[in-house]
């Protein structure tokens, strides 16, 4: 069951990753306005749902909370999710931190997949 929850925390954290260079590559295409419109309404949600995937799968592979590659990934995500809770707080500041710690969190998923037992 783990390994499921992994690959389904896998996909929604490439497609939330994904939402930033698509809406740069494809503002110039009409037909893309539709999709990048829904894409960004459903972010939030996909993005709640990846720190519940990621939480059981981290409890369902470990057995425990335990520091691990995994944790530090979901704290990076959880960090995210915490920017955009006070992006009224920070105002327009809220979105660049927001993406660059989104680079952060994908550099640690990296780490993550091909080294997970380096902590």
């Amino acid at each position: 069951m783990y390994k499921i929850l992994a690959w389904t925390s896998v996909v929604l954290l490439f497609y939330n990753f994904s939402l930033f260079p698509l809406r740069r590559l494809l503002k110039k295409f009409s037909w893309s306005k539709r999709f990048l419109f829904y894409g960004s309404k459903i972010h939030r949600f996909t993005g709640i749902a990846l720190l519940f995937t990621g939480s059981i799968h981290g409890y369902l592979a470990l057995g425990a909370v335990r520091i691990h590659t995994g944790s530090l990934l979901w704290l990076g995500i959880l960090t995210l999710f915490s920017i955009y809770l006070f992006r009224k707080i920070l105002k327009r500041k809220w979105l660049s931190i927001h993406r660059w710690t989104d680079f952060i969190v994908m550099a640690m998923f990296f780490v993550h997949f091909f080294f997970p037992w380096l902590i």
